[in-house]
């Protein structure tokens, strides 16, 4: 683990969930083919452990996210995590993602445009976990109090800038406690300034989730700096960090 990983995050507490996934490591085997391209790699995350998934344009990186989040089912291999099989041709199982323990942030955060930030966050535990709406709308607020945007709650995602929209989608992704959480570039789209104001913030968050985290990212500074470790992807499969520079 890199030093700055290592630093104490200032007060950080996140809201308590009786109904949390059960936490334990991911173990994948992934192979997917799309014409002539085919990825074809093997991943594993202990629960706590942050490993970014670096690689160029069009390696697989997000072939490799979508098939862990169950929106692309792989053709062979296996998908494990925490010992619940989601995914596995050969045993003709298939968890969709709308059932699996995953929680996922996109590049362009695909909040939920008529929704409060409030709304938005309470949209999963409604959902997934089945709460009624003010104790969903209740405990939402608590985590954007957390994250620092409590006084957000009611707005829109038009009217949130970009390190807030990306405050609000990380948000509703940890409001169900995942088991397993994806970022998909989480910081690309962002300027300069917030760029470095979110990854200060993910720098204090990811050392107390005791979930795996899987951070795809094409820069090698949000990968030094947030991950325990780092593997690379080169297309389609697995291949030296030197290869990737």
């Amino acid at each position: 683990m890199n030093d700055e990983r290592s630093a104490e995050p200032a007060g950080r507490r996140m809201p308590a969930q009786a109904t949390a996934a059960p936490l334990g490591g991911l173990d994948a085997r992934v192979t997917v083919r799309r014409g002539q391209f085919v990825l074809d790699v093997e991943v594993r995350v202990t629960p706590g452990e942050t490993v970014a998934v670096l690689g160029r344009s069009g390696a697989g990186k997000s072939t490799l996210l979508r098939a862990l989040a169950g929106l692309l089912p792989i053709d062979a291999g296996h998908i494990t995590l925490a010992d619940q099989v989601l995914d596995d041709p050969a045993a003709r199982r298939f968890v969709p993602s709308e059932r699996r323990p995953v929680g996922v942030v996109f590049q362009d955060y695909l909040l939920f445009p008529h929704l409060r930030a409030r709304d938005n966050v309470a949209f999963g535990l409604r959902a997934r976990l089945g709460q009624r709406r003010r104790q969903a709308r209740h405990q939402a607020q608590d985590w954007l109090d957390q994250f620092g945007i409590g006084e957000l709650a009611d707005r829109r995602p038009a009217a949130l800038s970009g390190g807030q929209g990306q405050r609000v989608a990380l948000a509703r992704a940890l409001a169900t406690q995942p088991g397993l959480l994806l970022l998909d570039e989480p910081l690309s789209a962002l300027d300069t300034v917030t760029r470095q104001e979110v990854r200060t913030f993910l720098l204090g968050l990811l050392p107390t989730l005791s979930a795996p985290v899987l951070i795809v990212t094409h820069d090698p500074t949000d990968a030094e700096v947030l991950a325990d470790r780092t593997i690379a992807i080169e297309a389609g499969h697995l291949a030296d960090l030197a290869e990737t520079a």
